[in-house]
């Protein structure tokens, strides 16, 4: 759902080889116009720069729309060359009526492309297994530093709805850029902002212009814990309405009324479909247990795979289709998820969303995103235990919001990502914004307990147990489901080497990978050659064995949000029996540490002839605002101090 001409792999347009042989031409004057203007200064490392970049867009009375994108780069370094090549997206009902592409050599020397010098290729996308969008690519002629790069095309707008999204910000500065909406008499328009204060337009004749200078690249090259770019990068979007047609005007509610006049016909019931949800749900009684049924149905034996063709990228198939086929997309599996729900008396909506939380956001109303997941209408009263992504919509209804797509996550639950971001709750007139749950940390656990053996020699060997619930758990389900043994070993290997150097691992085995209402259960074996280290009469020995629960920070001023993933709660408690002739003489302070959106403890003694290692780790929220970094520096340096803690032990005297 979501598509912009920077984001695309332009590996098609290499794939095309263009030769880009053009010859000698004259530039337009607005390419020369704007080659010649005084940039700022740019840290040395800036590898292109946008010296403008225009987009007109002229909306005709019947609501259709024509989009004109003109847009002027100066490469900066040999790493930007990748700026000099060009991909415009389309599909039938968008078609590209031009596209022309200019470049000025260092030299001086003019180019221009030829239509033969244009390609045209596919896309691909994972999990598509078809769709009718297809690229206008094509690589300027000049592109080495201190080029000049150039394009203009026209291309129809879809006619789904009537918005469209400025992208105003990349990985790269912008010198110049404007924004021209022409409207028809008598429509109106909005501008919601995203990662930008509000810029009042100019406005003559129908026509609104909105112009900004010298935006910032958008840099996130090795910043840790970092939203992804799409989350921070600063964009608005423009809703245009009249004529009597208001389609998605700038406010959730008619986003969600068009959603469901697109979708709602597509969600009933064939008889083959309503036979197998009764069949699911026989002998049930509990509203839980019935839901869970069919959805863990849909969850995991839906295939992923799209076909869109036109409006397809947004409108499902139609429910007997996928559960035919056994397969369909995000917002197919919630489909069929509400055709089959509905015929055991049970609602279910759709709620868009996307799938990096944060992208979403309540001032900007929009049907931009990339994922649909569902929303389970409870019973009025209905109180489970089972059910905990559960939101109450302004309407008093309350919703089991559940992702069909995911096939690792426990019904009931919610994947660590969705949590806490915004989506659209398909509800017709109650159409709105909802606020997904955010988990509490005690339902995604990680609880690890191993003995170890320590020889005199240093070589630690033993057994460990892992159990994970909760979404934390859905990388070794989908490892275990997913994966051959040999995959699932030296995935083990990789997780466990960095606190483990040189170790062998032996057997491993795994339980309730499919099972996601019981705890993913895990044992192996490890023998560590030289875990332990001799100095002089001493051995030095680590307590905590396994598990790193540290973070990379910087000590730079932070000026973004930061993530924390998931909440969670993580424990560890081993056991190590000490080799023959050897005593302690020294153990790690205990830590005890609470932030408020983390809390941290550790302790270290002996039992007996056993060295005891137990700690918590409980993470409670998803993400901190820039101003509590140092408390995560101060948090993480306890933390990974206590991890490179030793015991000392000496030999009896």
């Amino acid at each position: 759902m979501r598509l912009a001409i920077k984001s695309l792999a332009l590996a098609s347009v290499c794939a095309w080889a263009l030769a880009a042989a053009a010859a000698p031409v004259s530039v337009p004057d607005w390419v020369k116009q704007a080659a010649a203007e005084t940039l700022p200064t740019y840290p040395s490392d800036t590898p292109a720069v946008v010296l403008v970049e225009e987009t007109t867009l002229t909306v005709q009375p019947d609501g259709h729309a024509v989009q004109r994108v003109r847009r002027v780069v100066r490469i900066l370094r040999q790493q930007g060359r990748i700026y000099g090549e060009v991909a415009v997206p389309f599909r039938p009902e968008t078609k590209v009526n031009y596209l022309h592409v200019w470049s000025i050599g260092p030299d001086g020397h003019e180019y221009a492309l030829k239509d033969n010098e244009i390609g045209e290729v596919g896309t691909e996308s994972w999990g598509i297994l078809y769709q009718d969008q297809r690229m206008k690519v094509a690589a300027a002629a000049a592109r080495d530093p201190k080029a000049v790069i150039a394009y203009e095309y026209e291309q129809r707008v879809a006619p789904y709805m009537f918005e469209d999204t400025w992208e105003i910000q990349e990985s790269i500065p912008k010198h110049r850029e404007r924004y021209t909406l022409q409207l028809p008499q008598g429509w109106e328009s909005k501008i919601s902002w995203h990662q930008h204060a509000p810029v009042e337009p100019s406005s003559s004749g129908g026509q609104l212009q909105w112009e900004l200078h010298d935006v910032p690249a958008l840099d996130l090259t090795d910043v840790p814990a970092a939203p992804a770019p799409q989350v921070l990068e600063a964009r608005a979007v423009i809703s245009y309405f009249g004529g009597g047609n208001a389609r998605t005007s700038g406010d959730w509610r008619a986003i969600g009324a068009w959603y469901q006049q697109l979708a709602q016909d597509r969600a009933k019931a064939s008889p083959e479909l309503a036979a197998k949800a009764q069949e699911l749900v026989a002998g049930k009684t509990d509203f839980a247990d019935t839901a869970q049924a069919i959805g863990e149905f849909v969850q995991q034996h839906i295939r992923y795979v799209a076909i869109e063709i036109g409006i397809g990228g947004y409108q499902p198939h139609a429910a007997a289709d996928i559960f035919h086929s056994r397969s369909g997309d995000c917002k197919d599996k919630a489909t069929l998820l509400a055709a089959m729900l509905s015929s055991v008396g049970i609602r279910s909506t759709w709620v868009l969303v996307d799938s990096e939380r944060g992208f979403v956001t309540p001032e900007v109303p929009s049907v931009d995103g990339n994922h649909a997941i569902a929303a389970i209408e409870l019973p009025s009263g209905y109180q489970s235990d089972r059910l905990h992504s559960v939101v109450t919509a302004k309407s008093g209804k309350r919703f089991l919001i559940f992702d069909p797509t995911w096939e690792f996550t426990p019904f009931g639950s919610l994947e660590w990502n969705l949590q806490g971001g915004y989506g659209i709750l398909v509800d017709g007139a109650d159409s709105q914004l909802i606020r997904l749950p955010k988990l509490a940390p005690e339902l995604n656990t990680v609880a690890r307990t191993a003995h170890f053996t320590l020889e005199s020699d240093g070589t630690l060997s033993g057994n460990v147990t892992e159990r994970r619930s909760g979404d934390i758990a859905s990388h070794r389900r989908s490892l275990y489901q997913l994966h051959s043994e040999k995959d699932q070993r030296q995935e083990m290997q990789k997780i466990l080497g960095p606190d483990l150097g040189s170790f062998t691992l032996g057997t491993a085995t795994a339980e309730n990978a499919a099972l996601l209402t019981k705890d993913f259960v895990q044992q192996y074996a490890i023998n560590v050659p030289l875990y332990a280290r001799h100095s002089g009469p001493l051995l030095l020995v680590r307590p905590r064995v396994l598990g790193t629960d540290s973070m990379r920070l910087d000590r730079k001023i932070r000026l973004y949000p930061i993530e924390l993933g998931a909440t969670r709660t993580v424990k560890d408690e081993f056991d190590v029996d000490l080799p023959a002739g050897y005593v302690v003489d020294e153990l790690p302070e205990p830590v005890k540490l609470d932030v408020g959106f983390a809390a941290y403890q550790s302790r270290t003694e002996m039992r007996g002839n056993t060295l005891h290692y137990a700690r918590e780790y409980v993470v409670r929220e998803l993400e901190l605002d820039p101003t509590r970094y140092q408390a995560l520096q101060n948090l993480i340096g306890e933390i990974e101090q206590d991890e490179r803690s030793q015991a000392v032990l000496k030999k009896k005297e």
